[in-house]
């Protein structure tokens, strides 16, 4: 977890404090946005250095209810942590961000949902890009 605050603190020219906001955040909202079932999941497949930032309220919360949100929501809250107002490199931030949460769950799918299912909500937060 360390070695990916400090790769987007980097990365993206800001503290690390401010990477590990931005990797909250973004990590809250793609459970926000995930059904009760697939946040469950995602929780007990995430690094526990990330899930354990979470409080018990949060967690009821995030395995109970759906909240419709979108790359809009994503980029805006990633802005109001770490100040960055340049779109370009907060479309950047928040797919780098996701491309890390990704792959730093340790997916289980013995619950009955598949990877792709597991991801609809991270997917659909990507920028959307033309081919």
């Amino acid at each position: 977890m360390e070695n990916i605050i400090k790769m987007l603190a980097g990365s993206f020219g800001i503290p690390p404090q401010v990477a590990n906001l931005a990797i909250n955040a973004a990590t809250k909202m793609v459970l926000q946005k995930s059904s009760p079932k697939t946040a469950e999941s995602l929780l007990s497949s995430m690094p526990k250095q990330l899930v354990e930032k979470f409080n018990d309220d949060d967690r009821k919360q995030l395995v109970t209810t759906q909240i419709d949100l979108n790359r809009y929501d994503l980029i805006k809250q990633l802005s109001e942590i770490t100040n960055i107002k340049d779109i370009d490199k907060l479309d950047q931030l928040a797919d780098s961000v996701l491309d890390d949460i990704r792959q730093n769950s340790q997916i289980n799918t013995s619950d009955g949902l598949d990877k792709d299912e597991l991801f609809t909500a991270l997917q659909s937060l990507y920028r959307k890009r033309s081919l």
